[in-house]
């Protein structure tokens, strides 16, 4: 076709066809930095939309996570009450120390303990409030001495577990800062008595 219009038209012709074309040029390049704009806008869209939807499936991955080890916990919830009312099964269960024979109570105790895990990875408990829950469950004499017995043989088992270190070390902080006097009936019945003694001695004073 160029070579066509070359040979048929004369030279004033062709010099009018240039300048409309130099003429147009300027709504040629304006077309062009649009189509680029409009693609540079399309691939930002497109990239944000990806990471949208892979952060949806990384969401979704947690939520299917945590609510596999809810069903896992549950199972282990059953199997734990399976124990407590059933002697016979209880006794597959290893002991938690050489020599030391589990008893309902420890085992309920560790469901109690299980249960504010749970709480806290569920996100229905803030930290503070894990925290304030396992202060107070460490004033009971049999929680006191479930974890005094069983603290070990849980940290042989979940070593390595970050969520298992992280609540057997909140645990441990707890049992740290409970009173063993105030945990042990005998040590009560102490104290009460050393401040009634106290008080009469005052009295008569």
């Amino acid at each position: 076709m160029p070579i066509i219009l070359l040979l048929n038209l004369d030279d004033r012709t062709l010099n009018r066809w240039s300048q409309v074309g130099q003429a147009l040029q300027p709504v040629g390049v304006f077309f062009s930095g649009v189509a680029f704009i409009g693609i540079a806008v399309t691939l930002f869209l497109q990239s944000r939309d990806l990471q949208n939807q892979r952060e949806e499936l990384a969401m979704t991955r947690e939520e299917q996570q945590r609510s596999g080890e809810i069903a896992l916990r549950q199972l282990h919830t059953d199997l734990v009450k399976m124990a407590i009312t059933d002697p016979e099964l209880r006794e597959v269960w290893p002991p938690m120390a050489p020599g030391v024979a589990e008893t309902k109570k420890d085992h309920y105790c560790n469901l109690i303990l299980n249960l504010q895990k749970v709480a806290y990875e569920a996100h229905t408990i803030e930290l503070a409030e894990l925290r304030g829950a396992l202060n107070y469950l460490m004033g009971s004499a049999d929680m006191y001495a479930f974890w005094q017995r069983a603290r070990a043989a849980r940290g042989a088992v979940t070593d390595g577990d970050e969520a298992e270190d992280f609540f057997t070390a909140e645990v441990d902080r707890a049992f740290a800062a409970a009173d063993p006097t105030m945990t042990n009936p005998a040590g009560k019945i102490r104290k009460a008595i050393g401040r009634r003694v106290a008080a009469w001695l005052s009295g008569t004073r």
